[in-house]
């Protein structure tokens, strides 16, 4: 199977040569290690919220990538803007938001929210060069569908507080967000993505930033017509705890969920109540990557092919992004696992 036709074949729980491996960033430092080779893709994006670095070329230093890990995608950003103070890098060489965000009140949301035309002619033009070069790897539009960008540009202090005194100013700033993604999403399917992959953090470690019903009540009704209008299949991204949020969640009749944080969640249990309606995606957990050795890292990468790989509807990925900070030798003990136990 081409890189395309495992992932595409894995989201529609159907059967594959081998379990597909994605990743939603992988640092340039982490990259250059494992690859040998100086590795340079931006992975920012403008304050228009299109990306800043040529197609052509975003898709030919992540194939550099792709070549030596075995990995299936390719990855082109189509966020909107986030209204916050700064972005700056973490210590693992990931982008960050610093600071609160802008849109703390309605004045605020009327004064300042503007979002880029969706049909930007640089921005198509930039989508076409990409998918032009994709080769058979699986083009991913990574989008936010509104409730991520809500939270970064409300902060989270403002967000909780109008949660309680006027959400409908939530409900109005997400549902801007969601809409445009809407435009957007369309554009990109007839450009020639093959998934689109939705990242909205709306859990911590403990659980749900808001309650089921306020989830059900605001945003989710909203969601549900943007992914119903996608043609192409959808991957659902949050970190932190998402059981309670779970039974809602699959609602918006996405694909594929990620990444089940391993620390938190257990995947074993979600692919028991949910493994015949969604594929899963990641579970190799980011920190392991960092502290562990390789051995742990090949037994972990084995343990959740032959479980939750069995029966299909599973893709390897780790429990975020690859970063920085992880050991060179256990990202390479993973590329050898994924090798050597992931063939069907």
């Amino acid at each position: 199977m081409t890189p395309r036709e495992r992932v595409l074949a894995a989201l529609a729980r159907r059967p594959v040569d081998r379990v597909p491996w994605i990743e939603g960033i992988v640092g340039n430092g982490i990259a250059s290690r494992v690859c040998g080779e100086p590795i340079a893709v931006d992975w920012s994006v403008a304050p228009d919220g299109f990306p800043t670095m040529p197609g052509a070329q975003l898709a030919a230093e992540q194939k550099k990538v792709n070549r030596v890990f075995g990995k299936d995608n390719l990855n082109f950003s189509a966020f909107a803007p986030i209204f916050a103070r700064k972005m700056e890098k973490a210590t693992d060489g990931s982008p960050v938001l610093v600071g609160d965000g802008l849109i703390r009140t309605r004045d605020d949301f009327a004064r300042l929210f503007r979002l880029p035309p969706p049909d930007d002619p640089g921005f198509i033009a930039n989508a076409r060069a990409f998918i032009a070069h994709k080769e058979d790897y699986c083009a991913v539009a990574c989008v936010r569908l509104g409730i991520g960008a809500t939270l970064l540009s409300m902060g989270i202090e403002a967000f909780c507080y109008a949660m309680v005194d006027d959400p409908g100013l939530i409900q109005e700033i997400h549902d801007a967000y969601a809409d445009w993604t809407a435009r957007v999403v369309p554009i990109l399917e007839e450009v020639g993505f093959d998934v689109i992959w939705g990242f909205d953090d709306v859990a911590f470690n403990s659980g749900p930033i808001f309650r089921p019903d306020f989830y059900r009540r605001y945003l989710l009704p909203k969601e549900r017509a943007v992914v119903r209008s996608f043609t192409r299949p959808f991957i659902a991204h949050s970190d932190g705890d998402m059981t309670p949020l779970l039974p809602d969640w699959l609602t918006l009749g996405q694909a594929a969920i990620h990444p089940i944080q391993p620390d938190v969640m257990d995947i074993r249990q979600v692919k028991e109540q949910y493994g015949d309606r969604v594929c899963l995606v990641g579970n190799i957990f980011m920190d392991d990557l960092v502290h562990k050795e390789p051995a742990d890292i090949e037994a972990q990468v084995r343990e959740r092919i032959e479980t939750i790989g069995r029966g299909w509807g599973y893709i390897l990925s780790s429990s975020n992004s690859l970063t920085d900070d992880m050991k060179t030798e256990n990202v390479q003990a993973m590329i050898t696992a994924i090798a050597r136990y992931g063939r069907y």
